[in-house]
């Protein structure tokens, strides 16, 4: 599938529409482009494997500052 582009009415580039593939290989190869460890593209792709699950659990801000910054 080729790229296609949204046009607004001035015809500028609003949105872009990708094949899954090409999607997916965008969303593996960043985690590369930042330098992150292998450890945290781990984590990242297990926290991405639970959100899709719907077995996420999210905490307040309030909840890691106490368990982080003991506040």
């Amino acid at each position: 599938m080729a790229t296609q582009f949204i046009v607004n009415d001035k015809g500028e580039k609003t949105g872009v529409v990708l094949s899954l593939e090409d999607y997916e290989n965008l969303l593996n190869r960043s985690n590369f482009d930042l330098g992150l460890s292998d450890e945290y593209k781990s984590m990242i792709d297990n926290m991405t494997k639970l959100e899709e699950n719907g077995q996420a659990k999210y905490k307040t801000l309030k909840e890691v500052q106490t368990r982080f910054l003991n506040r």
